[in-house]
Order: C-alpha cells, then sequence, then structure tokens
C-alpha cells in the first residue's frame, strides 16, 4: 500500500466510515483504565501528566485528565467535548504535517508486522508541542500503546500519557522510540525495537559534511577510535556523529547504517 494513503488523518477518516459493533470496541478491564483517571492530582505535582483515551472509531476521547490544565490552560472537557478536532486546533503545523505523513505511516507499518492481540505490548513514544490557551507552544512528551485492534490488525483505541517536557526537550528534532514489553516479566527492561528521528526542517536532516567523511570508514570496519585518529578527531566526537546519524536514519547499529549510506548512494 502506498505509504501517502497510510497518513494519520486519512486512516482516522477511513476508520471512522467503518462500522464496529460495542463488542469490537469492548476493552476488557476498563474499570482499571478509569480507575487511573481518578487518581489525585497531587500525587503527579512534580511532572503532572494527562491520561487519556482515544477512540480512532468515532475521534473522541473517552478519557482526558485535567493534570495539565495549569501548563496549558485548556481543561479536559474542550477534548472531550471536541475530541481529535481539538487537538488538530492546536497542534504546530509543521509538526502535525510530519506525524501525519511519516511517524504514523512508521507506526502502522510497525504494527502491521505484529499479531492484533501483541498490539498491546508495544509502547510508542514521542515529542511534540501543541498550543496552550495563549497560542504559546509547549513541548510535551506522549507514550502511549494501542489496546485495542481489529480483526485486521488497524489500532482503534489508543491509550497514553501526555507529560511536560519543557524543561528538557528543545523543538528539533521529534524523536520517535518504540518498545516492546514483556507481559510476563512486569520487571525487565522494555527491548527497543524502532528509533528514529524527525525533521521539520528537512535540511537538519541531511549528514553532515563530517559525517560524510567519517562513513567510508564505518563501511570499511574502522573502530571509533581508528577513525578519530585518522581525522585528527576526538573518539567521543566520532561516537557522536555515528550516534546522529544512526538517529536521522533510524538505523539501530552500524551495519544497517552502513546499508542505509550505500542504498541512497551516500557512500
Amino acid at each position: 500500500m502506498d505509504k501517502q494513503k497510510n497518513t494519520w488523518l486519512n486512516y482516522m477518516s477511513r476508520i471512522r466510515q467503518q462500522i464496529f459493533s460495542e463488542e469490537d470496541r469492548r476493552i476488557d478491564n476498563i474499570e482499571q483504565v478509569l480507575h487511573l483517571n481518578q487518581i489525585p492530582q497531587s500525587l503527579f505535582d512534580n511532572c503532572r501528566p494527562a491520561i487519556y483515551l482515544l477512540d480512532y472509531t468515532t475521534g473522541q476521547y473517552c478519557i482526558f485528565s485535567n493534570s495539565l490544565q495549569p501548563l496549558w490552560g485548556h481543561q479536559s472537557q474542550d477534548f472531550l467535548n471536541h475530541g481529535i478536532s481539538f487537538t488538530l486546533e492546536n497542534y504546530y503545523p509543521q509538526e502535525l504535517h510530519l506525524y501525519n505523513t511519516e511517524i504514523f505511516p512508521d507506526r502502522l507499518a510497525i504494527l502491521h508486522q505484529i499479531p492484533a492481540g501483541q498490539h498491546s505490548q508495544y509502547i510508542f513514544s514521542y515529542n511534540f508541542q501543541l498550543k496552550n490557551r495563549d497560542g504559546v507552544l509547549v513541548n510535551l512528551l506522549q507514550r502511549n500503546c494501542f489496546i485495542k485492534s481489529d480483526q485486521y490488525g488497524n489500532p482503534i483505541m489508543s491509550f497514553g500519557v501526555i507529560t511536560n517536557v519543557n524543561h528538557f526537550k528543545s523543538v528539533s528534532p521529534i524523536i520517535q522510540v518504540v518498545e516492546k514489553i514483556n507481559p510476563l516479566d512486569k520487571d525487565a527492561n522494555a527491548e527497543l525495537i524502532f528509533k528514529k528521528s524527525y525533521f521539520p526542517n528537512k535540511e537538519d536532516s541531511l549528514f553532515s559534511k563530517r559525517e560524510k567523511e567519517i562513513l567510508p570508514y564505518l563501511a570499511a570496519g574502522h573502530s571509533s577510535k581508528e577513525i578519530a585518529h585518522k581525522l585528527f578527531i576526538s573518539e567521543y566526537t566520532v561516537i557522536n556523529h555515528r550516534r546522529n546519524m544512526m538517529l536521522k536514519t533510524g538505523c539501530l547499529n552500524v551495519t544497517q547504517l552502513v546499508c542505509f549510506a550505500l542504498t541512497h548512494c551516500i557512500i
């Protein structure tokens, strides 16, 4: 399927045109989700996360806690009354375009490789910006999982947490991380499945001159220390450039990075 057809907005539109029964949309143990919405706000005085449950089949929020209200001015009822359209109105346009055309299609591609019954075991995280009531952009971090998908593996219910990261995150790039949790071992660390940077300004995603100098040495199998010696720079600088290139491309290791560079005729 053409990637453009899998944009977030097109996907939401298609899902809302389909007919789903109450059984299709029923979530087991929903009482536990509702209970989370009743946690006293005083517990979150330092981080104030907002908890939400979004029904893709209607474009409406079933839950949206009021925890972030002091930060962005909007109240939970704004989201509950107006649904996804209220989010779209306040989303930073450049980042909305990225989420619609690149970030969400990447999510769908990952989900379609996973049995629908396992979708809830994957956590999707990314940073983005929404305007507060005064029109000022606020940096936020969202972590969500798709707790309900249809028989074809299309996500229809998203449950997540949104946290203020104004003090920790700069505007660009947007970083998306996908992790897999082990439902049989809640104490185990989540497994990193995917990590990629997305750039509102496309020129920011291009490799720098120094990064292009480092790539051939990586392809030849040289270590960071050897590359540093050849280019008269520090080993830390090489490691940092390598990390940045992997973030820009979504590659998880040097082998994938070299394959990417060869495929795109960068080296």
